[in-house]
């Protein structure tokens, strides 16, 4: 995919950089209001928003839904993007002011504080709120960024997200350096829902096939570390809920690939749960059962080179952390 017009790319960065020190400095019910403002406008002024979200509620929910059940978790879906878009500023704040006032922390027990672990979540509630909460826990977390193509919309979103508790790495060099934290006990947030371009496994996602990230199987396999859901989604009085949930049971039976695959389907399993327990705080205007034919010839070779060494792979098989930004 190419990159934007330089000059357009500008241009959006410089509204999205005014959009942010706007909200810092409105209070949080006026700049929620804003981002909740700013999103029903874009509801109703882009149309790909309500055609492909409108297809996506279609593919996985069906006849179970009426067609104004749909609309009404498309609207709030959008609706929340606007509140996350206009608290990202309030992050350097979570750690004094924001616990108890914006936010509670649910299931800490089910993080072994001995070892590392990666916390696996979604565009679910406030995403980017995830890791600064954590740390008011005493976790400490990396989050693997995808860099914008504005150089100064990167330092501007990387300057927000780090705290004394969350250091960024970089998608293009991401797996070593994680590793190596993971092996130090941190934490690595990674969002692992979306459609991966890179590095990806067949699963079924609300029941209709698709690609799920192998990212987080494989680097849990490697730092040989857990992998926690985690959610955090909002009440009806605006407060949310960081919650960490018990490590999944993942399957090691030494084939590999079929490891792979069933591993990668119990994170998208779990995923799919969450979703299913707030639908109007997910993205459901990603194309995510979108089909995509290098990873089908790319599945199709490796599973030839297991059939080549008699059903078995070894963990040799490279992989970015292309398709797992948090």
């Amino acid at each position: 995919m190419g990159r934007r017009n330089p000059l357009l790319q500008g241009l959006l960065s410089s509204l999205s950089v005014g959009f942010y020190r706007l909200t810092v400095a409105l209070p949080l019910p006026a700049a929620r209001a804003l981002g909740t403002g700013l999103a029903r406008l874009a509801y109703y002024a882009v149309p790909r928003i309500r055609r492909i979200g409108m297809a996506n509620l279609d593919l996985a929910y069906g006849d179970t839904l009426t067609r104004a059940e749909k609309t009404a978790i498309l609207r709030e879906s959008v609706r929340n993007l606007g509140l996350v878009a206009a608290e990202f500023g309030r992050i350097p704040q979570l750690a004094g002011e924001g616990r108890g006032r914006w936010f509670r922390v649910s299931g800490s027990e089910n993080i072994d504080p001995g070892r590392g672990g990666i916390v696996m979540g979604a565009h679910l509630g406030n995403w980017e709120w995830l890791a600064a909460a954590g740390g008011t826990e005493g976790f400490r977390t990396v989050i693997i960024t995808r860099g914008f193509d504005d150089a100064r919309m990167d330092r501007a979103v990387d300057a927000v997200r780090q705290t004394e508790t969350v250091e960024t790495i970089d998608k293009n060099a991401a797996t070593g350096p994680l590793v190596r934290k993971l092996r130090e006990g941190w934490l690595a947030g990674i969002l692992a829902d979306q459609n991966p371009r890179e590095n990806g496994a067949p699963v079924r996602f609300f029941g209709a096939p698709t690609w799920g990230t192998i990212g987080p199987v494989l680097i849990a396999r490697r730092a040989k570390v857990p992998i926690y859901p985690v959610s955090m989604v909002r009440d009806d009085g605006g407060v949310y809920t960081l919650e960490f949930r018990p490590a999944l049971e993942l399957q090691s039976t030494g084939d590999f690939l079929a490891d792979l695959a069933e591993n990668t389907q119990r994170c998208q399993d779990a995923i799919e749960a969450m979703v299913r327990e707030h639908p109007g705080q997910w993205l459901w205007f990603h194309r995510r059962w979108r089909r995509r034919e290098r990873l089908e010839r790319e599945w199709v070779a490796r599973q030839g080179r297991r059939r080549d060494k008699g059903g078995v792979n070894g963990d040799n098989e490279g992989a970015s952390m292309e398709d797992t930004p948090c």
